[in-house]
Parts: C-alpha cells; structure tokens; sequence
C-alpha cells in the first residue's frame, strides 16, 4: 500500500481479508472434521498416501491462516495510524 491509502481503503482490504480468512477456516474445519470421521470402524478408511497428503494439505491452509491474521493485524496497525 502506498502513503496515500486512505481509511476506507484499509477497511476495504480488512473486509475482504476477513472474507478470506472465514472461508480459509471453514475448509480446514471440513479437513478437521472428516479426519474426526475416519475412526478404526469407519468404512471409508483412507490409504496413508491420502492421509498424508490431506494432512499435508490441511498443515498448508493452516500456514495461510497464519500469513492472513498477520496481514490483518497489519492492516489494523495501519487502520489506527489513519484515523
């Protein structure tokens, strides 16, 4: 962002980021809730090569999470600097 970014701007990205960030969350929830599913008993047992690699999956949009709630508190930093 340049100097002339302006408040409304900066709520703008904020929205958006956090639009982001909801549906980042959601998707590991889903990851988070089918592994809850996949017991000893459960029909649908997966291969360890699937499990790593939704595993792996899940790890990666974790980090992204990460990486967006640190942009946002950014953003908020700038937010203040603003008003």
């Amino acid at each position: 962002m340049t100097d002339e970014t302006t408040a409304d701007q900066v709520r703008q990205h904020l929205k958006d980021l956090d639009e982001e960030l909801a549906e980042m969350r959601r998707l590991a929830g889903d990851v988070r809730d089918r592994r809850g599913q996949d017991g000893a008993s459960s029909i649908g047992l997966q291969e360890p090569e699937e499990l790593a690699t939704e595993l792996t999956g899940l790890a990666e949009t974790e980090a992204v999470i990460d990486t967006l709630e640190q942009r946002r508190e950014t953003l908020e930093a700038k937010l203040k600097e603003l008003s």
